[in-house]
């Protein structure tokens, strides 16, 4: 049967809206078993369009029941509103665990009777699971209350690469899905599981004794957001458990729990323990406090590798993680609700994404300090994790401004590798991608271990030991920007000089420091003063150490003779005492200048308390010569003084000689 639009409503049966496959596998084995004809006869729904809701089963499957022989192939269409013990929305049963199935054997029954089940896309939504009757077929005591709201999994042969499941319910366990038992798998794509609710364990998921789960490195599944409980601020101790809760295993050497804490598109999980489970068969919340309180100090899971003790867990992802792996993901579980397991519950094993689920790790971590004498600064900061590959790493060429290659002879390990990250951040380079962001602060003693990273690169969904990650990070200013190494750039009212230095560590990571210095900045306003004269125009160039800083200004009336220079750092990095400014008039030389043919003295103020200076140009006079002229009277007296003068030096040295 393939159906493609319509709308099958309102209907009651034992066996769904739909069933595929036999009613009764006593009376289909006999069948197959006794008449070669019979044999491998199958029951086939291909789901393209349509609805299927309000229907409402006794046994399986509200909307369709894949019993025994039935094969459903779901691309699209909707399944809503449905309701039943065990799959409000699909049931799928292939019998396995049955004294029949046990007694031929899983190879031969299974060619018998597959139930198989395949979603490639589709919306399942607001189905319940739910006892709607009680009859003699139903006697699994885990069904009291229903399973598997959305989807009910008693087989080995059912895969969701798609679709949604949204707002389903179930009164016991597995709002959205759940796996019956021991041997029964599902297999998921890349699934996101968030927004679910759990009145008692798991938000997200739930794993009962027998349950197990593992999710793929780079292909599995992202849990974020998820409530376990109903209090506010995740102070409910009735519950545990927001994204996970899985109990103690009753065969440790098949059961596990294993979480990557890489997430859809390889952004970073931190798995954190959130309240702690009981005894119980099932499990309850043992009153213990809900995260960040359950363990002190907080620890970061990291990838939690087969886990087979009782724990419940939150799972902390950045808001950029979380765009990301719903931008990935292409099985949405959301909305769902149940005691146990609001998401996802499981007797059997359910298996997110493909290999590999073990990969080898390097850890990091990044620190930051302050200077000691700022007690201003924000009061947190934005880091950034990111990744490369070693051989797109080392191809990054470092060059001088004309493009020549850089000599880096003189340089440290650290000083090179910042270089190049800088150089890779600003190129437009995409053979770099974000994996994490994460906050500084007080509460963290300004540091973050980054734990169980990928060691080497993933290719075809394998490690590549030729190819190992470098990782390195970036702080995010007020501004939203990634800040370079040396950079200075915003932090709340404050300039502030970043430095970032690198040092490999035992795992083959690179650890990384930031340090942070604030930058101070002055102004400066000369102004020039004339005294006896005045000129059109002069120049004035800015020094800083001794060094011109810049071009030369022009002052003239135009400008009220006066000009500014802002944002003068008051200290560069790595000195000890402060900048040396100082302003000198262009021309200038000994103190004194020429404009236009005439001399001034130049005389340089003190830059004072409020950044200004003052120039003053005094004007020298110019200098005059005597002279005797024929016919100027006005001399007269002068040089009869003089001639008389001549006669008695005459005559005195006449008598001499006599």
């Amino acid at each position: 049967m393939e159906m493609t639009g319509g709308t099958i409503t309102g209907n009651t049966a034992e066996y769904g809206g739909i069933l595929v496959g036999t009613y009764s596998t006593n009376y289909t084995m006999q069948n197959n078993f006794s008449n070669p004809a019979h044999y491998y006869s199958k029951g086939i729904l291909n789901l393209k369009g349509g609805t299927i809701s309000n229907n409402t089963a006794a046994v399986l499957g509200g909307g369709i029941a894949v019993n025994g022989t039935g094969i459903l192939t779901m691309d699209g269409g909707t399944i809503s509103g449905n309701k039943a013990p065990f799959g409000g929305g699909i049931g799928v049963v292939d019998y396995l665990t049955s004294a029949d199935g046990k007694r031929f054997g899983e190879a031969r029954w299974r060619g018998f009777f597959p139930a198989a089940a395949t979603i490639n896309g589709g919306l399942i939504t607001g189905n319940e699971a739910t006892m709607t009757a009680v009859t003699s077929q139903i006697t699994d005591p885990n069904a009291e209350n229903g399973v598997g709201g959305g989807l009910y999994v008693a087989s080995k042969e059912v895969y969701v690469n798609g679709g949604e499941f949204t707002n389903n319910t179930a009164g016991k366990q597995g709002g959205g899905i759940y796996v019956a038992s021991v041997p029964y798998v599902l297999h998921m794509g890349k699934t996101l599981v968030t927004g679910n609710t759990a009145t008692k364990l798991g938000g997200g998921m739930w794993l009962c004794p027998t349950g197990s789960a593992t999710t793929a490195v780079t292909n599995g599944a992202s849990f974020f957001d998820n409530v376990a409980g109903t209090g506010a601020d995740n102070n409910d101790t009735s519950a545990a458990g927001d994204d996970v809760a899985s109990i103690n295993k009753q065969d440790p050497a098949t059961q596990t729990l294993i979480l990557s804490n890489n997430g859809l598109d390889n952004w970073l999980v931190h798995w954190y323990e959130d309240g702690k489970i009981d005894e119980a068969y099932l499990g309850n919340s043992d009153g213990s406090p809900r995260y960040p309180s359950t363990v002190s100090p907080v620890v970061d899971r990291g990838t939690l590798d087969g886990i087979t003790e009782k724990i419940a867990l939150k799972a902390i992802v950045s808001d950029e993680g979380k765009a990301a792996a719903r931008n990935a993901a292409e099985v949405i579980v959301t909305g769902n609700s149940a005691p146990r397991g609001g998401g996802i519950g499981s007797n059997g094993s359910v298996a997110f994404g493909t290999d590999p689920v073990n990969y080898d790790k390097v850890e990091l971590t990044v620190s930051k300090k302050w200077e000691a004498t700022n007690t201003n600064h924000v009061t947190s900061v934005t880091v950034g994790l990111f990744r490369i590959t070693k051989a797109n790493f080392d191809a990054v060429a470092l060059t001088n401004a004309d493009g020549s290659a850089l000599d880096t002879t003189s340089m440290s390990e650290s000083e090179i590798f910042q270089a190049k990250v800088d150089k890779l951040m600003t190129s437009g380079a995409n053979t770099y991608a974000q994996i994490d962001q994460v906050a500084l602060s007080n509460a963290n003693d300004w540091k973050f271990k980054f734990v169980d990273l990928l060691k080497y690169d993933m290719v075809n969904d394998a490690q590549d030991t030729t190819n190992p990650n470098i990782y390195f990070t970036r702080e995010m200013d007020t501004d939203g920007n990634w800040v370079a190494n040396e950079a200075t750039a915003t932090f709340g009212t404050q300039k502030i000089r970043v430095n970032y230095t690198a040092t490999i560590n035992a795992s083959g990571a690179y650890d990384q420091k930031i340090s942070n210095e604030e930058v101070q900045y002055r102004d400066i306003e000369v102004t020039k003063k004339w005294v006896g004269g005045i000129a059109s125009q002069v120049e004035v160039q800015l020094y800083k150490d001794g060094v011109a800083e810049g071009a030369p200004v022009i002052l003239n009336a135009a400008n009220n003779w006066t000009t500014t220079y802002t944002n003068l750092v008051v200290r560069d990095a790595g000195k000890t005492i402060d900048n040396a400014y100082e302003v000198r008039e262009v021309g200038e030389s000994g103190n004194v200048i020429t404009i236009d043919g005439a001399k001034y003295q130049v005389t340089y103020g003190l830059i004072d308390a409020n950044g200004k200076m003052e120039i003053t140009n005094k004007k020298e006079p110019t200098p005059s010569t005597p002279s005797v002229e024929t016919g100027d009277s006005s001399n007269l007296p002068l040089n009869v003084s003089i001639l008389v003068m001549s006669l008695l030096v005459a005559a005195f040295v006449a008598k001499k000689r006599r």
